[in-house]
């Protein structure tokens, strides 16, 4: 590896470790946000539920502005939007500040990933491009690791305020780092941006993951009767309609419809989408743990963790293995290992010895399929121009499967009576509680039976290794 893609490589990683970082850096510190801030209970889901939709409707709209006007100029723009927002978050007295933050931290961080992706995929060869790629995706399961842990911290022994303004000395590094990186646009004439386009998937986006986290899955009859529910669906799937449309009329669509008329790309999209429902799964396994190993409550954060370091270490193993094999065998066999991880907790799980094989079976299946294979995939069947626009397209997939995971999931562990878990259960609760855990990871195991079965239709050119 030379030097300048040596810098290239390090640079974005430190971008990804950025972003990631806050995707669970916030969560150890809502009880304090409540009382310093005096946030009402019911407004507190608001400071996860903000970012998460501002960073879902930023990533197409992002990822397209880096193909356009250049990825290096958007990543610095995101860098500074992002150290602004923790700024701002950091320093809020009220919750609105404090949204107003996280809005802006998302808006920011909603290209970090797809551009970082784009950037090393397109710079490196393709013979080394599987591992690289893997890189990305071990500092993305680094940082998600050390977010809530560094979270934990911070409010225990500095302040909740330090979750937010950590993130502004690295950006600080990123960006001297970034001004040296290489200039990746040379165009003089550029395409407009569809503006139309941008504004009809940002409400398509809205109102469908609103309208998905505002169902409730132990009684999904009724919520689906809710004002806060079928409207907002009803109207993301209206509006495809318009999208449609208009993405037909535009010279430089924001979503080129020529990607859902090529199998192996919507297959890479379905198989994404699986990838975060799948993922949802393993949320659960912390609550599950503490149940089944009759753990004090919390405990189970730090058994989350052999999940989290085997999915971490398996990414860049899975690039690897996919530069010498190809992406379809890495996704089956990351599905094949995530399927056989959930089996374990539903029929082999009973102490501390069977519950870690499933956790490192399922680790390291998420690992080899999270992104890198997928990624892969897209820069391979896309032009180098849109590498951009067409990673977001991905990256959004996910962000939507995990809006979708807990709808799926999270019902049975609520109709067994698990969420009365308390430290003084009695034996007929726990149990009813562990068939609830057990039932849920059988309905994922399926979940990953069709992404293997997805995996298999995939029609990929075989893998050539060079001598």
């Amino acid at each position: 590896m030379d030097k300048q893609l040596r810098f290239i490589l390090i640079t974005f990683l430190l971008g990804v470790f950025l972003g990631a970082l806050d995707s669970g850096i916030v969560s150890p510190a809502l009880t304090t946000l409540i009382e310093e801030l005096g946030i009402d209970l019911k407004w507190t889901v608001w400071v996860v539920t903000i970012y998460t939709l501002v960073y879902a409707v930023s990533m197409p709209i992002v990822g397209k502005l880096g193909d356009v006007f250049g990825r290096k100029r958007v990543f610095l723009t995101g860098i500074v939007l992002f150290a602004v927002g923790s700024l701002i978050a950091g320093l809020s007295q009220s919750l609105p500040f404090l949204l107003t933050g996280r809005a802006i931290q998302a808006l920011g961080g909603g290209g970090i990933l797809p551009i970082a992706n784009a950037v090393i995929g397109s710079s490196f060869p393709k013979e080394k491009r599987g591992m690289a790629l893997g890189l990305v995706g071990a500092m993305y399961g680094i940082a998600t690791i050390l977010g809530p842990n560094l979270g934990g911290l911070f409010v225990a022994q500095l302040s909740w305020r330090w979750i937010f303004l950590i993130n502004i000395p690295i950006a600080f590094i990123i960006i001297m780092m970034g001004l040296k990186l290489p200039e990746d646009r040379t165009e003089n004439k550029r395409p407009a941006l569809d503006w139309g386009g941008a504004t009809i998937l940002s409400f398509v986006i809205i109102t469908l993951l609103l309208g998905l986290t505002n169902l409730e899955t132990n009684d999904l009859v009724t919520s689906l009767q809710s004002v806060y529910v079928w409207p907002l669906l009803f109207l993301s799937f209206f509006l495809i309609f318009p999208l449609v449309k208009i993405e037909k009329k535009a010279k430089d669509p924001i979503l080129k419809l020529s990607y859902f008329t090529d199998r192996n790309i919507v297959l890479a999209l379905l198989i994404s989408t699986i990838t975060g429902i799948g993922i949802i799964s393993m949320i659960f396994i912390p609550s599950f743990s503490e149940i089944l190993l009759s753990l004090s409550r919390g405990q189970g954060g730090y058994v989350m963790t052999i999940l989290a370091v085997a999915a971490g270490f398996a990414a860049p193993i899975g690039g690897v293995l996919l530069d010498k094999w190809g992406a379809k065998q890495v996704v089956l066999l990351g599905f094949s290992l995530s399927l056989l991880g959930s089996l374990t907790f539903v029929y082999i799980a009973e102490g501390w010895i069977t519950l870690s094989i499933g956790m490192i079976l399922s680790g390291v299946g998420i690992g080899f399929t999270m992104g890198t294979p997928l990624n892969y995939i897209i820069l391979e069947l896309t032009p180098d121009r849109e590498a951009g626009a067409a990673l977001s397209l991905v990256s959004l997939l996910r962000s939507i499967g995990t809006s979708l995971g807990p709808v799926i999931l999270a019902g049975f562990i609520a109709t067994s009576g698990a969420e009365s878990f308390s430290n003084g259960m009695t034996e007929t609760i726990r149990k009813l509680a562990l068939m609830g855990y057990e039932q849920m990871y059988l309905a994922s195991a399926v979940i990953f039976l069709i992404g293997l079965v997805l995996g298999i239709f995939l029609k990929l050119p075989p893998k050539t290794v060079t001598n």
